[in-house]
């Protein structure tokens, strides 16, 4: 479970370490603080244990959550049941600011040096590979809100993004001024405008190395998927999508569509019904939005029966839109109070 369960809103820098651990216990420790603090991973050191350290500092700004991270060398891995265990899911970014590391997901491995960066999601096993002492800043970004600006990036997922890119360098710097900033004095709208920016520039990295990526490779499926969920993103609020819509735009067989969903355990329709409560969920949450009435948020969306779509949302998350709602603004007033 990710620490974005926490109300959206931006708190002052938390610091944790092994410093206060004994030694026998700090590699366990960090275990732990590792799967509180960022992701549920299996992680395993593999530094001497009486030497082992490591620190994570973090903040959220709404929905994007910024870290420092320094350690000693592990081995860190994202297993089927930690992913069935999961409510949500993320895009992480990692950029190298010291030591090396590698990513390893969907069949690609991307090795970082200082200034690189990789993106890899929470919904897909992924390895990644410290050999010795590091430091890196971790992104965490909810993956729905990515998809939607930018329907490309699952076709980036442990691919280097180099340091000499300008996109690169000016998504390392906003990282390192959003981490340095005082957010505690801006309202909650301002907040979530600020992280919609720093999405926004990931979106525009995912944009700039897309245009560079081989989609000749072996893993085509990865890229017919990639291809009709950028289609799908971009049509969400029509009420009429459906698979033949899909399948006449982008010329692909229903039959094919069908086959490429089925790998993942779920149909078609029912991954585009999921994608638009998914995407009310975050509309309803989004203090940019609270000026449209519910109603608005799941026309907007695509929906066309509100009856409908009010069970669907209780069944999905458990609560009402309208509760949820209330409970986000209420969680963000409370924590901008308290930051005060």
């Amino acid at each position: 479970m990710h620490m974005n369960n926490h109300p959206q809103a931006t708190v002052g820098i938390k610091c944790v370490s092994t410093n206060s651990v004994c030694k026998e216990e700090k590699s366990a420790f960090w275990a732990d603080i590792v799967c509180q603090h960022l992701i549920q991973v299996d992680c395993k050191s593999i530094a001497d244990q009486a030497q082992f350290h490591g620190s994570i500092q973090l903040r959220k700004i709404a929905h994007v959550d910024v870290s420092q991270v320094e350690s000693c060398a592990q081995h860190v891995a994202r297993t089927a049941p930690l992913i069935a265990q999961a409510d949500e899911e993320y895009f992480l970014l990692n950029i190298q600011r010291q030591g090396s590391s590698f990513v390893r997901q969907d069949g690609r491995e991307a090795k970082l040096v200082s200034g690189d960066m990789a993106l890899y999601s929470s919904a897909r096993r992924y390895e990644l590979t410290f050999d010795a002492a590091f430091s890196q800043t971790v992104l965490i970004f909810p993956a729905e809100m990515m998809r939607a600006i930018s329907p490309a990036i699952d076709a980036l997922t442990a691919t280097t993004l180099d340091s000499h890119n300008p996109t690169t360098k000016l998504l390392t710097l906003m990282a390192d001024s959003y981490f340095q900033t005082s957010f505690e004095t801006l309202s909650t709208h301002t907040i979530t405008h600020a992280a919609n920016a720093l999405a926004e520039i990931f979106a525009a990295n995912v944009a700039e190395f897309s245009t560079k990526a081989d989609t000749t490779k072996p893993n085509l499926e990865l890229f017919h998927i990639t291809r009709i969920k950028q289609y799908v993103f971009k049509n969400l609020n029509n009420p009429e999508l459906s698979i033949q819509n899909v399948s006449q735009a982008l010329q692909i067989s229903p039959a094919h569509i069908h086959r490429l969903f089925k790998v993942k355990e779920q149909t078609f329709s029912a991954w585009i019904w999921t994608r638009r409560l998914l995407a009310c969920k975050l509309a309803l949450q989004d203090p940019a939005k609270s000026h449209l009435t519910i109603s608005q948020i799941v026309y907007n969306c695509g929906f066309n029966n509100s009856s409908h779509f009010s069970r669907a949302f209780r069944t999905k998350f458990g609560t009402t839109a309208r509760e949820w709602r209330a409970k986000m603004i209420m969680s963000a007033q409370a924590l901008k109070t308290a930051d005060k």
